[in-house]
């Protein structure tokens, strides 16, 4: 009675085990989660079906197509990656050229506003330039304002 209720049990085990299949786990572009047992781009494997490992059961083409489509979601995970690091890279190039931009406007402002400019020394006396030199300072701020912002800001 044991012996044959163990081979039952042993039976049904080995049945069960023969319809895992493998689940796939993916998020859509709207953040929701998925499980499927196909495979799909970006898609990360969760549960190995046992047949396929257990050595023999499967042919190994199989094995290799499932690898081959392992490798090419790893590569797709990895270009998306790289996208978003690019992304992050202008955008932050973006906003580095604006304060630049804005740093360059504010001197140059303030220098079309300021009746005499001057210039300290390292002893921090103040030197006021001439009219002629405070011009030539306004127009290299404003040439730099021009470099930072484009040619068609002010």
């Amino acid at each position: 009675m044991f012996r044959t209720l163990s081979i039952v049990l042993l039976l049904t085990g080995a049945a069960t085990a023969a319809h895992a299949v493998d689940v796939y786990r993916y998020v859509d572009a709207q953040g929701g989660i998925h499980y499927t047992d196909t495979w799909v781009p970006g898609s990360t494997l969760i549960k190995v079906d046992h047949r396929l490992t257990s050595g023999g059961a499967a042919p190994p083409t199989v094995r290799t197509a499932q690898s081959k489509t392992l490798a090419s979601g790893d590569h797709a995970s990895a270009d998306v990656a790289k996208q978003a690091d690019e992304r992050a890279m202008h955008a932050d190039v973006a906003q580095a050229r604006d304060e630049q931009c804005k740093q360059a406007k504010d001197g140059y402002d303030k220098s079309i506003r300021s009746r005499r400019i001057f210039k300290t020394d390292k002893d921090g006396q103040r030197t006021y330039l001439n009219d002629a030199d405070a011009d030539a300072y306004r127009v290299q701020l404003r040439t730099d304002v021009q470099e930072a912002c484009g040619t068609d800001s002010k």
